[in-house]
């Protein structure tokens, strides 16, 4: 409408114009001007109203590409949240599986000392029998004892207890 409005008043001040500058009914401007004048504000209203037409598609388009974008953007935020979700939740888990090896290493270290000091004490064990028995010839085997079967006996179930714990 304001389009249509600044045309009628072009027009108006070019027809004033004219008839200021003391040109006649006659003059060809002024026949010209009568005869598009009606034409083109007939075109430019149809014009204009195609214009108007595709204004309105295209602010609907407009709206639901941004309700579209909205959800879209939703969608997005909440898939970033459970990711960040998962993310803490796979934090947590590492660090707890990180406690647990230190633990089982430090268990394997106190298994490893306690088979040392075991070793030691079988050792130990040797050179008593070894200085209690006087002679080679009159020796059992010392594998066959029923000593060292009961001290590997008792070793190994001490072992087995520390091992589970």
């Amino acid at each position: 409408m304001q389009l249509k409005d600044e045309v009628m008043r072009i027009e108006h001040e070019i027809m004033e114009a004219l008839a200021k500058a003391g040109a006649n009914k006659d003059c060809e401007l002024r026949k010209i001007l009568d005869e598009i004048s009606p034409k083109n504000i007939e075109k430019m209203n149809k014009l204009l109203t195609v214009k108007d037409e595709e204004i309105a598609k295209l602010r609907d388009e407009i709206r639901i590409m941004s309700a579209h974008w909205k959800l879209k953007t939703k969608e997005l935020e909440s898939q970033l949240e459970k990711h960040r979700r998962a993310d803490q939740e796979l934090k947590k888990r590492v660090l707890k599986l990180e406690f647990c090896l230190q633990e089982a290493r430090a268990q394997t270290r106190k298994l490893q000392r306690m088979g040392e000091r075991r070793d030691k004490a079988l050792k130990e064990l040797r050179d008593q029998l070894v200085a209690k028995q006087p002679t080679i010839s009159e020796r059992k085997n010392f594998w066959e004892t029923s000593s060292f079967k009961i001290i590997a006996s008792m070793s190994m179930v001490i072992l087995v207890i520390f091992s589970k714990r």
